[in-house]
């Protein structure tokens, strides 16, 4: 077997550096943060899932009741984990 790096085994990109929007002004002390933006930059598959989030009919009572019974152990379920392992080796094979 040969191991030719890590770069072999996935395509790495680049990071850039913080980007200050605005333009190059004077210094700013660390504290100073009142102009500085944050941006994003999403795929074109992000910004799908982004714009089908947003228009889906969230129905937020169901959504704290899940959270509800997941934070007091009663979510999880025998009968919920075999179904669940049932669609995986569906799924699988």
């Amino acid at each position: 077997m040969q191991i030719f790096g890590v770069s072999a085994m996935n395509g790495s990109q680049a990071v850039s550096g913080v980007k200050v929007i605005g333009g190059a002004g004077p210094a700013r002390a660390a504290g100073d943060i009142a102009d500085v933006r944050d941006s994003v930059s999403l795929s074109v598959d992000g910004v799908r899932a982004a714009e089908a989030a947003a228009s889906a009919d969230i129905r937020f009572d169901r959504v704290q009741a899940i959270r509800a019974a997941i934070a007091d152990g009663s979510y999880d379920t025998p009968e919920k984990l075999d179904i669940a392992l049932d669609r995986l080796l569906d799924s699988i094979g």
